[in-house]
């Protein structure tokens, strides 16, 4: 059974547990993987005051669940915080035969701390969400922030199973680790790479393979070697809500298209088929959950609202196909027919659909709309707004990413190249430019905006002041002019705070109240007539400072 991170360590993380996974499964284990409460797809909010005995019992519950369908000997892996929350439950898991515990967490104190001033200086104080202390990828309330400050590694976690303990090389020196080392049937040993799998400095990550290899061998060899056999009890569908009216929304795993996608669908409980629908789009290798969980949360609000919603997994993400090492190539053909194959699967006419996503996942809903149809796009922190050789790796898309707040500037590569582009933005006639964009050497919003427009699709940008700045570098502005010439013009809303990714909470709570507010302004009376008793946008959560719109209808 794997034991999490959390935040965006759970995310970063994703694709290598599931490796791991496969390696342990590979030599004849059952393995389980899991959201705790109030994380990634399970229920519950994330900033709830009973967060910690939560991830607790979950643990328990999944522990039940390798009862209930057979196993007789248990192996705990936990990586970072998975790890003291696995080390706190041992005690109490009959069977346990071995236990790992991977770049653990030893002190809740310092991991806070940490983690706190990681936030800050990555995306700077919240401005609204003062009551919650965010960490990156997740908010923790003031109540669950105090009980982690006292939570310590345990020393004694099981009478009789090993423990190995997987630590980095510059922490094998900490007298909290000598500790651990000298108690009986425990083991500590150095591994490299976690800083490039658990905190990478972008979106790549570098997955450990060697460490994991590491791990499945050392349980292999720890595992009594008798066999058993397991019934696993597979449900597709959860309640994952209750409404103050008695209304329950539902969640169901799909599989989506030719390809096998991974998805689930969030709805009423009864909703019809036609309900009007949100298909959410991930950027990047991040799975279906988005930056701070905010596509799970934003597809429960959006059923609440009566729509139904869909979130899936492209190729190489998450919990579709098998993982590698490698990193999913985003704007390529195969992500396009992942992004068509999504779209169809909503079952619903492009009237009665809205698409939105983050960076790459906005050029996808964006993408998805012209190919097969939608009623309006939400285009969060979108960098790219060409529609020709657009195919990148990371090492293009980094050069593009606008920094986090707090970050060094980016080393300019080669002084003349920088000067003589920035005079071409500057100085180039704009149709000339506009021509560049066409043939794909420029980005020129107005190429993506005026394809959208062929196509009836409403363009709704979300920016945060990097974002916003890219957008007018590109001749944003003057793109928004020349399409109200012709009596349209997207709603263009930057953020007075926040960050490319979504990290932020501040932001993401904006970005999500604008999408439903989007939702409530294009389906009102189908929401009204959902059954739901549909909210109006005031009364959904709100970040608490407005928004100024440059560009509107």
């Amino acid at each position: 059974m794997i034991c999490p991170p959390l935040g965006k360590e759970h995310i970063d993380t994703y694709g290598g547990l599931k490796l791991l996974a496969q390696e342990l499964s590979a030599a004849g284990f059952v393995v389980l993987r899991f959201d705790y409460l109030g994380t990634g797809d399970s229920a519950r909010d994330q900033g709830a005051d009973s967060a910690l005995d939560d991830y607790r019992s979950s643990i328990e519950q999944a522990v039940r669940y390798l009862r209930d369908g057979g196993a007789a000997d248990i192996a705990l892996v936990g990586l970072r915080m998975g790890a003291l929350l696995a080390a706190s439950v041992a005690p109490a898991v009959s069977g346990l035969r071995s236990i790992v515990l991977w770049d653990p967490v030893l002190d809740g104190r310092r991991y806070l701390r940490q983690q706190r001033v990681l936030y800050k200086t990555t995306v700077g104080d919240d401005v609204v969400d003062v009551e919650s202390e965010a960490i990156i990828g997740l908010a923790f309330s003031k109540a669950t922030a105090d009980q982690l400050r006292v939570m310590k590694m345990p020393t004694a976690v099981s009478d009789s199973a090993p423990v190995l303990v997987l630590s980095r090389p510059e922490l094998m020196d900490d007298e909290r680790l000598t500790n651990l080392a000298a108690q009986p049937n425990w083991q500590v040993r150095s591994v490299d790479g976690q800083a490039e799998f658990v905190e990478p400095a972008s979106f790549v990550v570098d997955i450990p393979q060697e460490t994991i290899a590491l791990i499945a061998s050392w349980i292999d060899a720890n595992m009594p070697r008798p066999m058993y056999r397991f019934h696993p009890q597979f449900r597709s569908r959860a309640v994952v809500a209750e409404l103050s009216g008695g209304r329950q929304v539902v969640e169901v795993i799909d599989e989506i298209g030719p390809n096998r996608l991974f998805g689930i669908r969030t709805a009423l409980a009864g909703a019809g088929a036609d309900a009007p629908a949100l298909l959410t789009h991930t950027t990047a290798a991040q799975h279906r959950i988005g930056p701070g969980r905010i596509w799970t949360e934003t597809a429960r609000e959006a059923a609440g609202l009566g729509m139904a919603a869909l979130r899936f997994d492209r190729r190489g993400t998450g919990d579709t196909g098998v993982a590698t090492a490698e990193f999913p190539r985003i704007y390529s053909a195969e992500s396009k027919q992942d992004v068509v194959d999504a779209v169809e699967a909503t079952g619903v006419s492009a009237d009665r659909l809205i698409m939105v996503g983050v960076c790459s996942g906005a050029w996808n809903a964006a993408y998805g709309a012209v190919q097969r149809g939608a009623k309006a796009v939400v285009m969060v922190n979108i960098i790219l707004y060409s529609w020709r050789k657009v195919e990148a790796g990371p090492e293009r898309l980094l050069e593009m990413t606008p920094r986090n707040p707090g970050a060094a500037p980016k080393p300019e590569v080669g002084s003349a190249r920088a000067l003589v582009k920035k005079a071409l933005k500057r100085w180039l006639p704009y149709w000339v430019w506009l021509i560049l964009g066409r043939l794909g050497l420029t980005q020129v919003p107005e190429i993506l905006l005026k394809e959208l427009r062929r196509n009836n699709v409403k363009a709704e940008l979300v920016l945060s002041p990097e974002d916003f700045v890219w957008f007018e570098r590109q001749r944003g502005e003057r793109a928004i002019a020349r399409l109200a010439d012709e009596s349209w013009s997207p709603v263009v809303t930057p953020t007075p705070t926040g960050d490319h990714p979504l990290i932020q909470r501040d932001i993401q709570n904006l970005a999500r109240r604008h999408l439903l507010e989007v939702a409530v302004k294009n389906f009102g009376p189908l929401l009204d007539n959902s059954g739901s008793g549909g909210r109006s946008a005031s009364s959904m959560p709100t970040s608490g400072f407005g928004t100024q719109q440059r560009c509107a209808n």
